[in-house]
């Protein structure tokens, strides 16, 4: 049995999270693909940043939509600041799943992406429903996965709807008769945030064809042991 392994946020174990030398941590750790997460700023670029404020990560209670580009590049020091997502797919080359909550960061992605040549590579997910109508408005050949926060049946229908390639539910969500059902329908399962090897052993269990983790090296470990 193969599980993809995915780093939540990279290796945020290792490194601070959404930074380039957290997605090389994952990869040089084993981890099969690479999750992000994307901001915008004022000026419209589209960052690597999982909140909306810099507060946590870079101690400044100031919102990443009130700075322009340039501001944002100014935090940190050394290699250690917040790259945008065409650096990071300039430098990182692997599977990306490419999160994020808002719809005006859409654009500036799909852009980005499609530059980078990049298409084949990225999954699009959010439970945004109404962004990832728009992601597939403008790039029918996007990878799509619909992330998931409630309890009971998946969305078949919306899953047909979006063309969508993964079903992406809360660990707690995920079940043999759910992942059955989205298996069914042609899809495929990856489930967050999993980072005990007990919770790795229910949902791998269950059929998942994806498990995203923050204990990446744990991950790596069990998906190794899972495949012999």
């Amino acid at each position: 049995m193969t599980v993809t392994t995915i780093a939540h946020r990279g290796d945020p174990v290792r490194e601070r999270e959404n930074t380039l030398g957290a997605f090389e941590a994952a990869l040089a750790a084993g981890a099969d693909w690479v999750e992000l997460d994307l901001r915008r700023t004022r000026d419209g670029a589209v960052v690597v940043l999982h909140d909306q404020t810099l507060e946590r990560l870079w101690g400044r209670a100031v919102s990443v939509g009130d700075l322009d580009l340039t501001e944002v590049a100014a935090v940190g020091e050394g290699a250690l600041r917040i790259p945008t997502l065409h650096h990071v797919l300039t430098r990182v080359d692997a599977p990306l799943m490419i999160d994020f909550t808002r719809s005006d960061v859409v654009c500036g992605a799909v852009d980005a992406v499609r530059s980078a040549g990049a298409m084949g590579r990225s999954l699009f997910v959010t439970g945004n429903v109404s962004a990832l109508r728009l992601v597939r408005d403008l790039a029918p050949e996007a990878r799509i996965g619909v992330t998931w926060i409630e309890a009971g049946d998946p969305p078949l229908g919306l899953l047909e709807e979006l063309g969508a390639e993964f079903w992406n539910p809360m660990e707690a969500f995920v079940s043999a008769e759910t992942v059955a059902a989205v298996h069914g329908a042609g899809r495929m399962v990856s489930t967050w945030t999993v980072d005990t090897e007990d919770a790795m052993t229910r949902v791998a269990e269950a059929g998942v064809d994806a498990i995203v983790s923050n204990q990446v090296a744990t991950l790596v470990a069990f998906a190794r042991r899972l495949s012999r």
